[in-house]
């Protein structure tokens, strides 16, 4: 195993494809907030067509508020850009930006995970 990973708890090479190049993200369940956008807008259509407009962007209000917690609570994943390997748990290595589609065109990782 990356020695890394094992003395300081930071990722700088993946263990899975030996790259070093990587990107942090929130680690939220894509479908789920989906699903929790998608059905404030239903709700808010509803109170809009029932004449309703106060309810409707209180609903709005309400996804956008249940965004914004569910955005701050989730935590940081590391991933790679090569073999899109997650990293949990370990401390955010600084040189780590956002997700960068330049990068990943460069390291060619555009199959997801588990795609043969």
């Amino acid at each position: 195993m990356n020695t890394s990973i094992i003395n300081r708890s930071v990722i700088t090479a993946c263990v899975s494809c030996g790259h070093d190049a990587f990107y942090v993200q929130k680690d939220f369940n894509r479908q789920l907030g989906l699903i929790i956008v998608v059905a404030g807008i239903a709700t808010s259509v509803y109170f809009f067509a029932r004449g309703l407009p106060m309810y409707a962007l209180g609903c709005l209000g309400l996804t956008a508020v249940v965004d914004f917690i569910a955005y701050s609570l989730v935590r940081n994943v590391t991933v790679c850009y090569a073999c899109h390997a997650l990293y949990r748990g370990f401390k955010q290595n600084p040189e780590h930006e956002p997700f960068d589609l330049k990068k990943l065109e460069k390291y060619g990782g555009r199959n997801p995970r588990n795609a043969n």
